[in-house]
């Protein structure tokens, strides 16, 4: 009777025990994670989504074709939405600027890697490879919490998607994942507004803390002229696997 009693005690010890260690793994996981990808409360949405948000590359004299060059690598930017809207003419007409977003996705772009001393600009990547039809309004609502803007989707699609994708919908559930799977630090706003550190050091520490399987050089944090935070992009191989990345590429 006695051995039993033992026995059982043991047995409940293990299971609380294991039951911790799941708890705690939950706890250190989720909570560090700043956002929910797609969620249809997770982000403000528009009364009325936009109608008219097709891109035509041809009509844009600043815009350019590149189907030629080598899909090396692709580039997943994300964007620190305050410092864009701050740069924005005319930010009160645009529907992510009139409320408080943090990170959004700018685009996942196919890229060229730089050929020992040539010349590397914007210009020697993929880019319009095809010129697309308008995105379906199902798929523009989908993605909307990590692209919050139907002009930036369709033209993220047409000038970068197109390069390597045949669909849409595959193109942004690439993206979802990728994105998904990258903790958003909440420090951000501290970090920007602390005159006494590096902010780019500092913004990359945030990221690599809450992000076990990131390495500081796969992490390219991009400030502008004002040394403001931009963007942040991380860099995958063709399996979707994180390599080094830079904008010397």
């Amino acid at each position: 009777m006695t051995n039993n009693r033992i026995r059982y005690l043991i047995i409940a010890v293990v299971i609380a025990l294991i039951l911790l260690i799941i708890i705690g793994a939950i706890i250190y996981l989720f909570p560090r994670s700043g956002r929910k990808v797609i969620d249809n409360d997770s982000c403000p949405r528009p009364q009325q989504y936009a109608t008219d948000y097709d891109f035509d590359y041809t009509t844009k004299s600043y815009e350019y074709r590149n189907t030629n060059s080598s899909i090396d690598y692709f580039r997943l930017s994300i964007s620190w939405s305050p410092t864009f809207c701050n740069e924005q003419r005319h930010a009160k007409t645009l529907f992510q600027c009139q409320h408080l977003f943090g990170f959004i996705v700018h685009g996942l772009w196919p890229s060229t890697m730089k050929k020992n001393n040539s010349l590397h600009s914007l210009h020697s990547h993929p880019r319009n490879c095809r010129n697309e039809k308008p995105i379906p309004i199902d798929i523009i609502r989908k993605y909307f919490c990590i692209m919050p803007s139907e002009i930036l989707m369709q033209a993220e699609w047409e000038k970068h998607g197109t390069c390597y994708w045949q669909k849409p919908e595959d193109y942004f559930e690439q993206i979802n994942i990728l994105y998904s799977n990258i903790n958003l630090p909440n420090n951000i706003n501290e970090i920007l507004n602390n005159p006494t550190i590096s902010k780019r050091t500092s913004i990359q520490s945030s990221f690599l803390n809450i992000n076990p399987q990131l390495k500081s050089d796969y992490i390219d944090i991009v400030m502008n002229k004002e040394k403001k935070l931009k963007e942040v992009a991380f860099c995958y191989d063709h399996s979707f696997s994180y390599i080094i990345c830079n904008r010397n590429m």
